[in-house]
Formats: C-alpha cells, sequence, structure tokens
C-alpha cells in the first residue's frame, strides 16, 4: 500500500494472488477507458485547434475546441448491468487536463481521483511515485499514487485512492482546483466546475439506480 493523507486513501500495489500488480488495473477497467477516450478528444481537438491558427481562422468557429476550452463532464457506467453500481465514473475534461472520479469495480472495492494530462510521467509501466498535491486553496498534501501510461504513451496517469465510494460522492465540491507535483516539478494544474452534475449522476449510479 502507497502512504495516504486526510481524505486520501493508501492505494493498493499488489493484489493477494500475485499474478500481477494492481496498478495495472486502471489500464482494463471500463474508467480507464474514459480516460483514454478524453485523451482522443483532447489530441484531435488540440491539434484541429493547431491547424486553425496556422490557416488564420478563428478558433471560436469550432464549437468543440470552444467546448473543451469551457470544459465538461462525460460519464460512464457498468453498459452490461447499469443497476450493478460498478464502474461509475464521471469525468471533467479541459484544454489543462481531465480530472475523473470512479467508483468500485468487479475487482477494486474503492474509489479513485484520477488526473490525465499530457505533462504527466508516461512510464513503461505502472509505478508507484510520491506526488505533492494541492485542492483549492489547501495546504500541499504529500500523497502515494499510480503513475502509468495511457493513449500509447502519448498521455500520463496520476491515480489517487479515496477514502471510499461515501467519500467520492460526500467530497465533490461545486468547483475545485488541483495542482499536482512529482518530484518537485508540476506535471498539472487543472480544474472542475459544476460538480453537482457529476455527485447527481454518481450518487445514482453507485446506488443502481440508473435505467437500463
Amino acid at each position: 500500500m502507497t502512504g495516504g493523507s486526510p481524505g486520501l486513501a493508501s492505494v493498493p500495489v499488489c493484489v493477494q494472488n500475485g499474478a500481477a500488480p494492481a496498478a495495472s488495473q486502471p489500464a482494463e477497467s471500463s474508467p480507464a477507458d474514459a480516460l483514454a477516450g478524453m485523451a482522443g478528444i483532447h489530441m484531435d481537438l488540440l491539434r484541429e485547434g493547431q491547424e486553425l491558427v496556422e490557416e488564420g481562422q478563428r478558433i471560436a468557429r469550432d464549437p468543440e475546441f470552444q467546448k473543451l476550452r469551457k470544459g465538461y463532464w462525460t460519464f460512464s457506467h457498468d453498459e452490461r448491468n447499469p443497476r450493478s453500481g460498478l464502474q461509475c465514473a464521471a469525468t471533467f475534461g479541459s484544454l489543462s487536463g481531465a480530472v475523473q472520479l470512479s467508483g468500485p469495480t468487479a475487482s477494486h472495492k474503492g474509489a479513485l481521483l484520477t488526473f490525465l494530462g499530457m505533462d504527466i510521467p508516461k512510464p513503461a509501466s505502472p509505478r508507484k511515485v510520491r506526488t505533492t498535491l494541492v485542492q483549492n486553496k489547501e495546504q500541499p498534501q504529500e500523497v502515494g499514487a499510480i503513475n502509468y501510461a495511457i493513449a500509447e504513451g502519448k498521455w500520463g496517469a496520476l491515480a489517487f485512492a479515496l477514502a471510499g465510494p461515501e467519500a467520492l460522492i460526500k467530497e465533490l465540491e461545486e468547483q475545485a482546483d488541483f495542482r499536482v507535483s512529482v518530484d518537485g516539478r508540476n506535471v498539472i494544474t487543472t480544474f472542475y466546475k459544476e460538480g453537482s452534475k457529476a455527485r447527481e449522476y454518481m450518487r445514482q449510479c453507485l446506488a443502481g439506480q440508473l435505467a437500463k
């Protein structure tokens, strides 16, 4: 287990059977698929935005790029059984990266806070790292996380364990700002807003109240 801190639980590094590190699990879960999909959207829109600048056009003409600039939520869940309460995830994407809050899966009973960004380290295999996390204007916290790469190694991710699904909903604020550093280097500064949308979705999803 990695070390935790107030509001953040320890992150499991090894599974009991020793077959594989738990850090590899995010790449197999539906919430991680949502992160990978968000990475693809980011890359496409950022590339398109750069092309618009080079062509002398106004980026404002591209509604999808503007949507990403302002930031927006996407949601995912267990498609096979929406009432299972598993694989619930809320992902807020913006030009600065993505913030995802995800609940239990079949193989992981806890909840995760995951950051996705181009400047986050992209290791060849998942690894445990120590980070400095600043949320809003609170004091910096030294917190353990799992660092891995997605989108064919073009994006990095940092996954933090939360105290549990109930804490995920309770601590989901209307808006929040984050800054994360690894080895003294800032790797992502990002945010989310309209947290009530995510809170209501996650409440229903975790309770198994989503309709098929």
